[in-house]
């Protein structure tokens, strides 16, 4: 899916925590977002997601606008720097925690056996 960002900017009171970017992300592409904390990169990846909606600019998955689109529609994920919500488990058993115990189980057996 293409992604572009135009004229991208969130505001929090007198804070511009982007400001102005656009970016365009081609279909297919494996992208990096890289930089010093606070210029802003999560605040991005968050208005991608529709956790937080643009003070101005667009968000355009193809050729839709999806500025009002909930982040459930949106059909797209996100992960955190942190690499694990429980340092002491695996990525697969941090990623399974939010599923019941029984559908987890069934999920686990059938793509890895012998789990």
């Amino acid at each position: 899916m293409e992604v572009k960002l135009e004229n991208l900017s969130k505001h929090f009171g007198k804070v511009k925590a982007v400001n102005n970017f656009s970016f365009h992300i081609n279909d297919g592409e494996f992208v990096a977002l890289l930089g010093p904390s606070g210029c802003g990169k999560t605040t991005t990846l968050l208005m991608i997601a529709g956790i937080y909606k643009p003070t101005t600019g667009n968000i355009y998955f193809g050729n839709n606008v999806v500025n009002e689109v909930p982040p459930k529609d949106r059909n797209i994920g996100m992960v955190f720097q942190s690499y694990a919500l429980y340092p002491h488990m695996t990525v697969l058993d941090n990623n399974g925690r939010c599923w019941s115990s029984g559908k987890r189980k069934r999920y686990l057996a059938s793509t890895y056996p012998g789990y």
